[in-house]
């Protein structure tokens, strides 16, 4: 089977993909409805999936596989800009995220200070883990 020089490929992926850009772009403005029903369907494999993925140890020969100087070059590349667009446009979500953990840390009563490495201390931490705990699975059970 003959198949195309690796360097004529790499190029023609990345000017098509240049080009396609636009494309995406009106794909996905609706297809969110077909998103989430496929979603939603495919809970049961993609569980299978991951299991199956765990089984064989594919995460950790993926990490070997790339290497420390993978990770450092996309990191280095593509990192900065994509983390400030998403953090800028992840806003909203972030407070809205996080308006439910700032509520429960409100309702905790640490009660008053001790000295250092007393276990009344000790206490005043156990009581803000356990309201976060409490207030994330809250989050978790009612979607």
């Amino acid at each position: 089977m003959e198949v195309r020089n690796l360097n004529e490929g790499a190029e023609k992926f990345r000017t098509r993909a240049q080009a396609a850009a636009p494309d995406y772009t009106k794909g996905v403005q609706t297809a969110g409805p077909k998103w989430l029903a496929g979603a939603e369907a495919s809970g049961d494999v993609y569980a299978a999936g991951v299991q199956e993925a765990i089984a064989q140890g594919r995460f950790a020969g993926g990490v070997r596989r790339a290497g420390a100087g993978r990770y450092q070059d996309r990191a280095v590349k593509l990192g900065g800009d994509r983390y400030r667009t998403g953090v800028v446009e992840g806003a909203a979500d972030w407070s809205k995220g996080y308006a439910p953990m700032a509520d429960a840390l409100r309702a905790v009563n640490l009660g008053p200070k001790s000295i250092r490495g007393s276990a009344q201390n000790y206490d005043r931490a156990r009581k803000v883990g356990e309201a976060l705990r409490a207030a994330k699975l809250a989050q978790v059970t009612s979607r």
